[in-house]
Order: C-alpha cells, then sequence, then structure tokens
C-alpha cells in the first residue's frame, strides 16, 4: 500500500472553518492497470464542533460506493458498487465501526494538525508591474502580483484615485506554489492619465491591515512632448532677452561715453 495525505484548508474570515482531510490508499497490481482506491474524507466546521466522515471506494477512476456519517450507512453508485454496500449495510458490526471514525480518526488528526496547519499564517508578498494591454481600447494594463501567502483565502481590490475599480478588472486562478503557499496574479485594464493613482489593496488573514501598494504613471508621449516644446521655447527666449540686454547695454555704453577734456587748455 502506497498512503498519501492531503490537506486542503478552507477560510471564512479570520476563522478556518472547514478542514478537509484526505487520506488515500492505492491496492493494484504490476502487471494490471485496473487501481483501486479508498479515500478518506474528514469535514470540520468550527474545529471539532461539526464533522462529517466520507469513505469513498474508487475502482479505475470511478466511484462505486461511499459511506456517509450523516447518513449512517453505505449507498452505491454503481451496480457493482450497490452489491457491495448492501453487504456491508446487512453487517452491523462493519457500519458501527465505520461510524466511529468519525471521533476516532477525524478528531485525533484534527488534533495532530492543529499547531501546525490549521494554525499556521504567512503574509503576502505585493508587487505591483505595468505592461501592455489586451484591448485597443486600453492600451495599458497593471498587474498586481500577490505571492507566497497562506492560507488561501485573499481578497485583492484595485483602486483609483481612492475609489474601487470594478470594470476591466480579471484574475488569475489561485496557483499553489509548492511549498504550501499560494499566489495570485490581478489584472487591471486601464488608459494612464497624469496625476492619477492606483492603488492595490491586499486584506488576509495574516495580516492586522491590509497593504496598499500605490503606482502613479508618468507622462504621457503628447505631454512629454508638450513639456520639451515648452521648455525648449522657454531656453529660446531666456538667450534671445540675454543677447538683447548685452547689446543694449553695449550701444549705451558707445553714446554715454564722456570725453576726456584737457585743462591746460583754459589755463
Amino acid at each position: 500500500k502506497k498512503y498519501s495525505l492531503i490537506f486542503i484548508n478552507c477560510n471564512t474570515g479570520l476563522k478556518i472553518s472547514t478542514v478537509h482531510l484526505t487520506l488515500t490508499g492505492c491496492l493494484s497490481d504490476p502487471g494490471v492497470s485496473y487501481v483501486r482506491q479508498s479515500k478518506w474524507e474528514c469535514y470540520f466546521t468550527n474545529g471539532t464542533q461539526n464533522i462529517v466522515f466520507f469513505l469513498r471506494h474508487v475502482y479505475d477512476g470511478e466511484e462505486i460506493f461511499y459511506f456517509d456519517s450523516r447518513i449512517g450507512h453505505f449507498i452505491g453508485t454503481t451496480e457493482y458498487g450497490r452489491i457491495q454496500a448492501e453487504y456491508r449495510n446487512s453487517h452491523k458490526e462493519m457500519v458501527d465501526k465505520w461510524r466511529n471514525e468519525e471521533e476516532r480518526w477525524c478528531k485525533n488528526n484534527y488534533q495532530w494538525m492543529e499547531g501546525w496547519a490549521i494554525g499556521r499564517q504567512v503574509k503576502p508578498q505585493v508587487k505591483i508591474t505595468p505592461t501592455k494591454g489586451m484591448s485597443s481600447s486600453h492600451p495599458n494594463m497593471l498587474v498586481c502580483y500577490v505571492t507566497g501567502f497562506f492560507p488561501s483565502g485573499i481578497t485583492v481590490t484595485w483602486l483609483r484615485n481612492g475609489k474601487e475599480v470594478d470594470s476591466h478588472v480579471t484574475s488569475s486562478e489561485l496557483l499553489q506554489d509548492g511549498d504550501w503557499t499560494y499566489q495570485i496574479h490581478v489584472f487591471l485594464e486601464m488608459t494612464p492619465k497624469s496625476g492619477d493613482v492606483y492603488v492595490c489593496r491586499v486584506e488576509h488573514n495574516s495580516l492586522l491591515d491590509p497593504i496598499e501598494l500605490t503606482w502613479e504613471p508618468g507622462m504621457s508621449e503628447s505631454e512629454r512632448s508638450k513639456l520639451l516644446t515648452g521648455i525648449g521655447g522657454l531656453v529660446l527666449g531666456v538667450i534671445f532677452v540675454v543677447v538683447g540686454l548685452i547689446v543694449y547695454l553695449r550701444n549705451k555704453k558707445e553714446i554715454f561715453t564722456p570725453i576726456a577734456i584737457n585743462r591746460s587748455t583754459f589755463n
């Protein structure tokens, strides 16, 4: 037997409301391509206040029967599975055994993983990158990269000049990094204008206050061209004024230059 243990955490607000715990056992003959799997699933709500246990039997990729602790007996989903379910339901000791797994297996595993999985929190890292847009109406795009966070529940919002942006906003799927952290990319198609201020706001259970990262557009080509033209005109104007002033002062000096008088001619 080869077992793999998988934990999936689903969060609401600041509390973990549901934890999905799956144990899968695979039995197969090396020379046969058919595989039979047994999946043990535990669903927890508000800690261990409400526990639901499933035992699922899968053959060749298809579920054939399962046990649901809320019902208390086996249910067949295929013709062969119904035969197996009826057989198990006819043996009270077998049904009672699986009814007890909710307490024995689910609750014990919850307590085992509570310290290192359920309470684990990692703060997200946030970065904004401008890029080209996908449509002609909005030639530019901002991408807010939110990476390295845990648990998976997160809210990412775009704001322009302090107001939330609802249109032209898309998001990637929640991506698993393979190290018990997640990442997500949120895209905003936009047309940058001088003076606009864009903010990517991130809210996560690991944060006391939201992260707000700001991006301000630089000047557009037309604005830059107008500015350069204005600066060029101003410089030329200053040059002409300075040259004119120099010429004026030089001419004035030549006109009002006093004539030297020889006093000896008056004696």
